[in-house]
């Protein structure tokens, strides 16, 4: 309960930042609309490239495997990538314009924008960073037994919290990725140390806000029948949507306000000492 006390009260700072600046949730929009035009023209360019080796295995009377074809391989690795690249693209632009908010500052939707753009070589080498070692775990993970799998989902954990400030370091101190994670994970180590608990949960807070749309779905469905059913799961399916582009633009604005106060020591005048102090906690 002290977990998620912490958690919504971090979330309603946030939000205050959010209220504020409503251009923010644009980020988000547009890195969700991007990635699906991204997956949708990758998707579709694999296809009719695997349909010559398609036809090849049918006409030979072989099953035809497409994960194990080379094009499929390369097709997937370059899907990571894209969409790497497209969702930390418009994050730097986020936490770009969260900091400028959180210092009183006048960024707009476009400054972010531009910001990213600059540092968009940067963002494409950390795409291609992110996604080897992404693959990389999970081929590992698919293919160890039980201890293996759970030996790459702790090395999985140390390496999500060695990149926790990778966006905004990105963003703003314009480094190379092998030099961003280490400044990261410096970052992390020297304000909350070498094993840490977390002390918030933005997943928590987001689970606990969508019971109210489940909630109405069970009581349209009562009232309603089926018609009831149909406009609860399609108000619940807008709810969840916007839930989720809210959440996205929150987890930036804090992401900018954790960063701030492990570079600066400095907490956003929207934001309470206690409560960023102890978003992280030495484990006991």
């Amino acid at each position: 309960m002290g977990k998620f006390s912490r958690s919504w009260q971090l979330v309603k700072q946030s939000f205050a930042i959010l209220h504020s600046d409503k251009q923010l949730m644009l980020f988000p929009v547009f890195s969700a609309v991007s990635c699906f035009i991204v997956t949708a023209v990758i998707a579709t360019g694999g296809a009719f490239l695997l349909l010559p080796a398609r036809a090849a295995a049918l006409a030979a009377g072989e099953p035809f495997h497409p994960n194990q074809s080379p094009a499929f391989l390369i097709g997937m690795f370059t899907l990571y990538v894209a969409n790497y690249f497209v969702i930390v693209f418009f994050n730097v632009a986020l936490v770009g314009v969260a900091n400028s908010r959180l210092m009183g500052g006048t960024w707009t939707f476009r400054d972010g924008i531009e910001l990213a753009w600059a540092r968009k070589g940067t963002i494409l080498q950390w795409a291609l960073v992110a996604a080897t070692v992404g693959v990389i775990l999970r081929t590992l993970e698919e293919r160890m037994g039980l201890l293996g799998r759970i030996i790459m989902r702790i090395i999985g954990i140390a390496w999500a919290l060695a990149c926790y400030f990778v966006v905004p370091v990105l963003a703003f101190e314009g480094l190379s990725p092998i030099q961003a994670v280490k400044r990261s994970s410096k970052l992390f180590r020297d304000t909350w140390g070498e094993k840490v608990i977390g002390g918030f949960s933005l997943s928590l807070v987001s689970m606990v806000l969508m019971l109210p749309a489940i909630g109405l779905v069970l009581a349209a469905v009562f009232l309603g029948g089926i018609n009831g059913l149909l406009f609860g799961l399609a108000f619940m399916f807008l709810y969840f949507m916007l839930l989720s582009v809210m959440m996205s633009a929150v987890g930036g604005i804090f992401n900018a306000a954790l960063y701030r106060y492990a570079c600066f020591k400095q907490v956003p005048p929207a934001f309470s000492q206690e409560l960023i102090a102890s978003a992280w906690a030495p484990k006991s």
